[in-house]
């Protein structure tokens, strides 16, 4: 499996970690992590090898997160800056109008680009296990009493908060029971305790234009893969959510699935990804 990696540099000069992978040929699938992740979080589809000929696969650090710059002033964590790293993703690797896939943190990047960009910037959004819809208005009303209560302690600024924080956030990313193996759980870990404190923060208080998103996105079409065994999102409610915004939505359970279908499940995971896009390319052709 061959893989392209590069930094991109955002319009405020922070720098994108980003790969791409498969077919450019293709259409395009852009792919986005969860809070405290990396673009390993997408190893699973990237090593796919139908996803690879279907399909331009390409991944990328969230800013603050990974192989990505991590500025700690709260203005490099307004929206605009969330869609232009996307775009300076995109034009680093020639992409238009891509699919956009986020997993639990990653799906709400789709308000900032809408917000920035239009609705016709993307092809479809992928909300791939518990998606957040919107920090400013549908995280709270999707997140679990679990979530809720541990969000003090991701947020703590007692250095010895950091480790329990990190293994109580991490082990709840799969279904109760089911801990990821030993070698991928450290490299979450490690990932975790990397990221600042204040980035951490500012990643899940920061302020989306949420309004723009509801009016302009309603026709983009819409899939959702979700665990039942999810215990940081409110599934029930985001997909009500979901429909309610958007007026094509796919659904696909897997059941006994946690928050983190992409890995749990990545055989069934792609197998949705891959048959729902093509559908969605042949449409549109």
């Amino acid at each position: 499996m061959t893989i392209v990696e590069q930094f991109v540099t955002s319009v405020d000069g922070t720098k994108i970690y980003a790969e791409s992978a498969g077919d450019r040929s293709k259409p395009t699938i852009v792919f986005s992590h969860g809070l405290a992740g990396t673009v390993l979080a997408w190893d699973s589809q990237f090593s796919d090898p139908d996803l690879r000929r279907d399909f331009h696969l390409v991944r990328y650090d969230l800013r603050g997160h990974g192989r990505s710059d991590k500025p700690v002033g709260e203005q490099a964590y307004e929206s605009i800056k969330f869609a232009e790293d996307f775009k300076a993703v995109c034009d680093g690797f020639g992409v238009e109008k891509p699919f956009f896939a986020g997993w639990s943190l990653g799906g709400c990047v789709v308000v900032d680009i809408v917000a920035a960009y239009g609705p016709t910037s993307l092809s479809g959004v992928l909300y791939i296990g518990g998606g957040v819809l919107s920090l400013t208005k549908y995280h709270p009303p999707c997140a679990t009493p679990f979530i809720g209560g541990l969000i003090p302690l991701l947020t703590s600024t007692d250095a010895d908060d950091v480790s329990r924080a990190a293994e109580l956030f991490v082990d709840s990313c799969t279904a109760p029971g089911k801990l990821l193996p030993y070698p991928q759980r450290l490299q979450w870990l490690g990932a975790f305790v990397s990221q600042p404190r204040t980035v951490r923060c500012l990643s899940i208080t920061r302020v989306q234009p949420y309004e723009i998103w509801e009016q302009q996105a309603r026709k983009l079409p819409v899939l959702i893969v979700q665990g039942t065994a999810d215990q940081h999102c409110v599934y029930e409610n985001m997909i009500r959510f979901t429909k309610e915004i958007y007026e094509e939505v796919d659904v696909r359970m897997l059941e006994g699935v946690g928050h983190s279908p992409a890995v749990e499940s990545p055989t069934e995971t792609n197998r949705y990804i891959r048959g729902w896009t093509n559908q969605v390319v042949a449409r549109q052709a």
